[in-house]
C-alpha cells in the first residue's frame, strides 16, 4: 500500500478494527475508487471553505498517483490492473473542476506542468517516493488567475491540457492506509483511514467526518489545551463541521448517520476520547442547534495566503 506522510492532531472517531468483508477486486482497484471518492469529497468540501482556512491555494481538482509510493513487489500488480507504469497518472478528478472540464482524463500520464518535467518537479521538492504530492504541491503554489498547462501521454500520442485554476482552502484530505476506523488532522491537511472509507455507508457520512476535521483546520486548534477547552474546540468543531458538509451539499441528517452507529458499536463509551461527548450526545446537540445557511463560510484569519 502507498506511503504518507502525516502529522497526527486530532482523533474523530474510534481506533477499532472494521471488519473484513470479502471483495473480489483485487486492492490498487478498491484503494483507487476509494481515492476518487475522497477526491470529490475534498474538492466540494475546501469550495464550501472558500478563503476561511488559514492558508488558501490554487487547486485544479484532480489526485495524482505513482507507483513509487508503492512498495516495488507491488508494481506488477499496479501495471497488471491499474496500467500504471514509469510515470505519475491522473487517478481522479473532482466532478466539475477545472480539471475535468478542461479535459485531463483519469489515467493520463503526466509528463509536464508548465514545461517543467515530473522527475525535475520531483527533484527540485525533494520528493522522494511522493512524486504525486509533490505535484499537487507544484499547482497549489501557482499564481492565481493564470491557466496552467499539463502535458500528458494519453492513447499512445501527447496532448497539451490548458487548466484554469481556482483559488480556496489549501487543506488536503489524505486517505491512509489503515483499517481502523479513523479521522484526524494536523494544521495543514485531513487524513481519512481506509477502514473509515469502508465503514461509510454513503458520502454524506464521510463527509461529515472530513468536515469535522477541516474545522479544527480552519479554527487553528491545536493540541496541549486542557480539557475544558478541547471539548469546547471538540464541539465547535462539530457544528462547523456539519454546517461545511451542508453547504457543499452533502445530507447532513445522513451524515449524522455515522456517529449513531458508531455509538452503537461502542455502547460503554470505553473507545471515546475523553475530549468528546458521547455519540449520542453529540448528534443531539446538532440535531438541536440552528441552522446557519450562509455559504460558503466566511471565517477570516489576518495571516491568510
Amino acid at each position: 500500500m502507498p506511503k504518507q506522510r502525516f502529522l497526527l492532531a486530532f482523533v474523530l472517531l474510534l481506533t477499532s478494527a472494521v471488519p473484513v468483508s470479502a471483495q473480489d477486486a483485487p486492492w490498487p482497484v478498491r484503494y483507487r475508487k476509494d481515492l476518487g471518492r475522497i477526491a470529490q469529497i475534498e474538492w466540494r468540501l475546501r469550495d464550501a471553505a472558500g478563503l476561511s482556512c488559514p492558508v488558501s491555494a490554487t487547486d485544479i481538482g484532480v489526485v495524482f498517483d505513482d507507483r513509487r509510493a508503492y512498495p516495488k513487489p507491488d508494481w506488477t500488480l499496479l501495471a497488471q490492473v491499474l496500467g500504471m507504469g514509469d510515470r505519475p497518472v491522473v487517478a481522479a478528478l473532482a466532478v466539475g473542476g477545472p480539471a475535468a472540464v478542461a479535459g485531463l482524463a483519469v489515467g493520463d500520464e503526466i509528463i509536464s506542468i508548465d514545461g517543467e518535467g515530473v522527475e525535475e518537479i520531483a527533484a527540485r521538492r525533494n520528493a522522494g517516493s511522493l512524486i504525486g504530492e509533490a505535484l499537487l504541491d507544484e499547482i497549489a503554489a501557482k499564481p492565481p488567475g493564470r491557466p496552467v498547462t499539463i502535458a500528458v501521454h494519453r492513447n499512445q500520442s501527447d496532448h497539451n491540457v490548458s487548466i484554469m485554476p481556482v483559488r480556496h482552502c489549501a487543506a488536503r484530505l489524505v486517505l491512509v492506509s489503515d483499517r481502523s476506523i479513523d479521522a484526524h488532522s494536523d494544521a495543514n491537511n485531513v487524513a481519512i483511514s481506509t477502514g473509515l472509507a469502508t465503514f461509510a455507508r454513503n458520502d454524506d457520512e464521510l463527509a461529515l467526518a472530513a468536515g469535522h476535521e477541516l474545522a479544527h483546520i480552519i479554527h487553528r486548534d491545536r493540541r496541549g489545551a486542557g480539557m475544558k477547552r478541547r471539548r469546547a474546540m471538540e464541539d465547535a468543531a462539530d457544528v462547523l463541521g456539519l454546517r461545511l458538509m451542508r453547504c457543499a451539499g452533502f445530507d447532513g441528517d445522513n451524515g449524522l448517520a455515522l456517529f449513531e452507529r458508531l455509538g452503537a458499536r461502542d455502547w460503554l463509551g470505553f473507545l471515546r476520547a475523553p475530549t468528546h461527548r458521547s455519540f449520542k450526545a453529540r448528534v443531539e446537540r446538532l440535531r438541536a442547534g440552528p441552522l446557519q445557511s450562509e455559504c460558503p463560510i466566511t471565517i477570516h484569519h489576518e495571516t491568510s495566503q
